[in-house]
């Protein structure tokens, strides 16, 4: 398990809602069924923000790294499924050729096409919502994030996974996080090993990468963790969590 280790007692948190008609957010366990993880994993959050500040690609990960940033996330809804089935195309560089005589235009051969496309079936979360409470070592971009997300800018369109998944945020507010938060009440995701069942109360659980660290290729993940989290109408029970509180709910941070 990975959590964050930055102290986030007194400090002051970026809180806000971020939504779209639509998530997908692609487990890395499956290959030909495109399922989804429920929750927003904490390297996506990290990427839709990095957007929203026109960062370059792989560039961010320091910013948000396991200790030097903290993040608590909360579902707002149900977060309930829908499978659809999609024909999709190969977009390997090789696939992917100029047209004759047309400038700008990139085309798929037709034989690829013919070999290659599937249907496959990708599932979607309908409706989602999160609440994010967000702590960062870094005033300058803290600063810098409050105002475009308070403004409503954006450089890059944000996504909720997949780019035509767009996301909307909404009750931007800057709270600031206190000590003694209510263990049998917590509105966000919980480290597994703190969570205490609940008789009556479903349990779900879900491990997703959370910190990534750029390479000569690319990227790398470097720490997982794996949480439960509470639906609409049930909180969490964790006695020997560290729970904050932040704006009146009671939440942990990773």
């Amino acid at each position: 398990m990975s959590v964050t280790s930055l102290d986030v007692s007194g400090r002051e948190c970026l809180s806000f809602t971020v939504s779209g008609p639509w998530a997908h957010f692609r487990r890395i366990d499956t290959t030909t069924e495109k399922l989804t993880y429920r929750i927003i994993p904490r390297t996506t959050v990290a990427g839709l923000l990095a957007a929203v500040l026109g960062l370059p690609r792989n560039s961010y990960y320091d910013l948000f790294s396991q200790d030097s940033s903290a993040m608590a996330i909360s579902p707002q809804c149900q977060l309930e499924t829908q499978s659809i089935p999609i024909l999709t195309l190969p977009t390997t560089a090789s696939d992917i050729k100029t047209a004759d005589g047309v400038s700008g235009k990139t085309v798929v051969d037709p034989e690829t096409i013919a070999e290659e496309r599937k249907r496959r079936t990708f599932e979607y979360i309908v409706d989602p919502s999160y609440r994010i409470d967000l702590v960062l070592d870094d005033d300058d971009k803290f600063e810098e994030l409050t105002e475009y997300l308070q403004s409503g800018r954006a450089v890059y369109t944000p996504a909720l996974g997949k780019s035509e998944c767009l996301a909307n945020f909404s009750e931007v507010k800057r709270t600031t996080v206190a000590d003694g938060g209510d263990l049998q009440s917590i509105t966000s995701t919980v480290p597994e090993e703190h969570v205490v069942p609940s008789p009556g109360q479903p349990l779900r659980m879900e491990r997703t990468p959370a910190y990534m660290q750029a390479t000569d290729g690319g990227r790398k993940t470097t720490g997982f963790i794996s949480y439960a989290y509470p639906t609409e109408q049930h909180q969490l029970s964790a006695p020997d969590a560290d729970v904050m509180t932040v704006d009146g709910r009671s939440v942990c941070f990773i």
